[in-house]
């Protein structure tokens, strides 16, 4: 799938960070390619001067084969006063509003502005071969379609972020390659969720207030997140992902994958390893597999899976309280991982291991 961005002198400054922001979510499978509108520029467009713009990019453009979609993305007014639309007549064209949204309190339209181009691509992907095109809702269901003639309803359809059964319904009759619609389909729901949660977020310490929070490291090496008087257990494993989260806990400035390859860190994170969760082996075996991994160059393998499910872990118990999460994660900065808690927020419970807390 192609996507041509038309831009006029001031919509061009939106294109870039508007591709940036869409290529992650809809994947190398839609392409995004911009031009830059030279015709006359002007404040008040009528709609045939507006698809114009679209056809005339499309006529000149040698086209392989695939789909195709032009779209017009100006900053101006036009006649009926709508956001967007497709040509009828020429249903792979269209065209786009890039200002207005300020009056909608939108701070930022770099998120309205890609759920109506994806809504606009969509349609013409599934309904544009259709012999009379319509396809909006006259009455407001929260769905993608919704024709949002006023304020509240255009923010409610973006606040929704879905695609309404009926619709749905519609699209899958008419994809021609199942797995494909179902793969594109996904990725458009992915990217309201985005633009929802990046326009109307919620920050709950706004109502609650800050919440206090200690993290605890028991004698029998738990580790448990007490929440004001609340305790949520961490479910780390006690194994080597706790040995390496405990290492990196440590210090302060960090760890990078290299310094694990050290004598003294490499000998730190087996002894923690070796002392609190192995029973049986010995601490020299352990040391000898580690250095031939070090030598074969697969030890940075055998970490890297442990941090991703520590970190996994950690958002799914803390997924209430997004700020003690940033706190208490394995996070990477500049090379280093590290896990940013202040010193003062730890206690540390477990005999024969020091760890500098406030």
């Amino acid at each position: 799938m192609n996507i041509y961005l038309i831009t006029d002198e001031i919509s061009a400054f939106i294109s870039e960070p508007l591709i940036a922001y869409l290529q992650p979510i809809m994947s190398d499978r839609v392409a995004f390619h911009t031009r830059q509108y030279s015709g006359i520029v002007k404040s008040f467009w009528e709609w045939e001067d507006l698809f114009a713009v679209g056809h005339q990019e499309k006529a000149k453009s040698l086209l392989p084969p695939g789909e195709h979609y032009f779209i017009f993305l100006y900053y101006g007014a036009n006649e009926h006063n709508w956001f967007g639309s497709l040509n009828q007549d020429e249903p792979n064209v269209g065209f786009l509003q890039s200002f207005g949204w300020e009056k909608f309190d939108f701070n930022d339209p770099i998120y309205p502005i890609a759920y109506h181009l994806m809504t606009l691509v969509t349609a013409m992907k599934f309904f544009g071969q259709e012999p009379n095109i319509d396809f909006y809702h006259g009455v407001s269901k929260g769905c993608m379609f919704d024709f949002a003639g006023i304020r509240e309803e255009v923010r409610y359809k973006l606040q929704s972020g879905q695609i309404c059964p009926e619709c749905l319904g519609k699209i899958a009759q008419r994809a021609n390659d199942r797995a494909e619609a179902m793969d594109y389909v996904h990725r458009l729901l992915s990217l309201f969720k985005s633009v929802k949660e990046n326009m109307f977020s919620i920050e709950l310490e706004q109502y609650f207030g800050e919440l206090d929070y200690r993290l605890l490291i028991e004698p029998d090496t738990s580790l448990v997140l007490e929440v004001d008087n609340r305790r949520i257990p961490l479910q780390i494993s006690s194994g080597k992902e706790k040995a390496i989260f405990m290492t990196i806990l440590k210090y302060q400035s960090g760890l990078t994958y290299k310094d694990f390859e050290r004598e003294e860190i490499l000998k730190e994170y087996l002894w923690l390893y070796y002392r609190y969760f192995i029973n049986q082996g010995s601490y020299e075996s352990l040391y000898r597999q580690a250095k031939q991994q070090i030598a074969d160059r697969t030890f940075k393998k055998q970490l890297e899976p442990l941090i991703c499910r520590i970190r996994k872990k950690l958002q799914a118990a803390l997924s209430a309280y997004p700020q003690i999460f940033e706190a208490v994660t394995i996070k990477s900065s500049q090379g280093s991982l590290l896990v940013p808690i202040q010193r003062r927020r730890l206690q540390n419970n477990l005999s024969n291991y020091k760890l500098d807390v406030g």
